[in-house]
C-alpha cells in the first residue's frame, strides 16, 4: 500500500512539472511595447517602389486620455525604398525601434505612378499573404504627396484612427457619393466582368475650409474615381463627371440632390432607400439594356412654396440626366462604369460569351434603351411639405 501511494505522489509531482511549461505564453510581445502600422502609402518612381507607414500613437486612443487634452504625436510616418514593396518594408523594419504590428493596418493608399505601373497588383498579392493582415482594408488613389496626406489629422484633434481614409462608413453614411471600397471586393470587382474595379480618388485641401482659431486646418475629400482594369490604372474620372454613378449604387445610403432646372435651383432633396435593376434585352447579336431606379425622397428646402409635383418631376428628370451624362462619360472613355456586363454575364451568359471583348460588352451611346426613375416623397423633414413662413 505504501508503494502504491509513493507512485501516486511521483505521478503527480512529474504532471506538474510538465504543465509548468503550460503556466503563461513565452513567446507573447506586449501591446505598449510593438508599433502599430494604421496606413500604408504606395508609390513608384525610377523603377523603385516607396513604401510609406503611417504609424498611431495608440495612448492617444483611451477616451479619458483624449478627454483630458491628452498631447503628443498622434502619428508618425516611416519611408523607405526598394525593388519590390516587400523590401522598402524590410529595409524599414531595420530601422524600427520595436516590432511592427500589421494586425490594425486599416487602408492602403496609391499614387497615380504606383497605379500605372500595376502597384495595386503588387500590393494585393502581398497583404493577401500575410496571416496579419485582413480583407477589411480601404482602398484609395491620389495625386497627392502621401506624406502630406498621411500625416493630416481630422478636425477637433481627434486620432488619426477616425480619419476619413480609415472609417471611411462613418462619413458615407452620411453622404453616399462614392462608395468606399475594400480588399476583399476589389478581388471580387478585378476577377468578374467587366474585370474592372472603381476606388475613390482623393486629394488635401488645404484652404480654408476647417479652419481653427489659430490656423487653418487641411482635411482629405474625394475628389471622384479611379478607375482600375488589367492591374493597372486605366483612367481618373473626377466628381462633376460621376453624378449620376450615386443612383446606381445598390448600397447607397443617402445623398442630397440639387435642383438645377430653371426656377427650381432653391429646391433641395435628400434621396435615399435606392433601388436598382438592370435587365438586358438581348435581340440577336444587339444588346441593350433597361435600367430602373426607385428612390424615396425627402424635402429638404422649398422657401418658395413650388408645387410638390413639379418638383418630383423635376427631381426625377435631373437623375436620368445625372445617370445618362455619366454613362456617356464612361463609354468615351471605354469603361463600364455601371458594371452592365456583369448583368449581362449573370443573366445570360451565352448572350455574354457571344458578345463580349476582353471581358466586358462593347457598350454605344444606345446601350441603355431604357431609363426609368421614379421617386416617392415620404415627408418634408418633421413631416413639413410646405414653406415654414407663409
Amino acid at each position: 500500500m505504501r508503494q502504491t501511494g509513493k507512485r501516486k505522489c511521483i505521478y503527480i509531482a512529474l504532471l506538474l512539472t510538465m504543465t509548468l511549461p503550460l503556466a503563461g505564453c513565452w513567446d507573447t510581445t506586449e501591446p505598449e511595447r510593438m508599433v502599430y502600422v494604421h496606413g500604408l502609402g504606395i508609390d513608384y518612381k525610377d523603377q523603385q517602389y516607396t513604401v510609406y507607414l503611417q504609424i498611431l500613437n495608440p495612448r492617444l486612443l483611451a477616451k479619458s486620455e483624449v478627454a483630458s487634452g491628452a498631447s503628443g504625436t498622434k502619428v508618425e510616418v516611416g519611408r523607405a525604398s526598394g525593388k519590390t514593396i516587400d523590401d522598402a518594408i524590410f529595409k524599414l523594419y531595420k530601422s524600427s525601434q520595436r516590432r511592427i504590428f500589421w494586425g490594425h493596418l486599416s487602408f492602403v493608399l496609391f499614387t497615380e505612378e504606383a497605379l500605372k505601373a500595376e502597384g495595386i497588383q503588387a500590393t494585393t498579392d502581398l497583404l493577401d499573404r500575410y496571416r496579419e493582415t485582413r480583407y477589411r482594408l480601404w482602398m484609395y488613389a491620389t495625386n497627392e504627396p502621401l506624406l502630406d496626406v498621411l500625416t493630416a489629422v481630422p478636425i477637433m484633434e481627434m486620432s488619426t484612427a477616425l480619419s476619413r481614409l480609415s472609417d471611411p462608413l462613418a462619413t458615407y453614411e452620411q453622404s453616399s457619393f462614392v462608395k468606399p471600397i475594400d480588399m476583399r471586393e476589389l478581388f471580387i470587382l478585378l476577377n468578374e466582368p467587366p474585370y474592372e474595379a472603381n476606388i475613390p480618388y482623393i486629394n488635401l485641401i488645404k484652404e480654408n475650409i476647417w479652419k481653427t482659431e489659430k490656423k487653418s486646418h487641411p482635411v482629405i475629400q474625394i475628389k471622384g474615381i479611379a478607375s482600375i482594369k488589367n492591374k493597372k490604372l486605366q483612367k481618373v474620372i473626377k466628381n462633376q463627371n460621376i453624378y449620376g454613378l450615386r443612383w446606381m449604387t445598390k448600397d447607397m445610403e443617402r445623398e442630397a440632390l440639387n435642383l438645377s432646372a430653371n426656377g427650381f435651383s432653391d429646391v433641395s432633396l435628400l434621396i435615399n432607400k435606392v433601388k436598382v435593376k438592370i435587365k438586358p434585352i438581348v435581340k440577336q447579336s444587339n444588346i441593350q439594356f433597361a435600367i430602373s431606379i426607385k428612390a424615396d425622397a425627402v424635402l429638404r428646402e422649398n422657401p418658395k412654396d413650388k408645387s410638390l409635383k413639379k418638383i418630383m418631376q423635376v427631381a426625377e428628370q435631373t437623375i436620368k440626366q445625372q445617370v445618362k451624362e455619366t454613362y456617356l462619360h464612361g463609354v468615351e472613355s471605354n469603361i463600364d462604369i455601371y458594371r452592365l456586363s456583369e448583368m449581362l454575364y449573370r443573366k445570360n451568359v451565352q448572350a455574354w460569351k457571344n458578345a463580349e471583348q476582353n471581358g466586358k460588352v462593347p457598350l454605344t451611346e444606345d446601350s441603355i434603351q431604357k431609363l426609368d426613375v421614379q421617386l416617392h416623397l415620404i415627408h418634408g423633414e418633421k413631416n413639413r411639405k410646405r414653406s415654414t413662413i407663409k
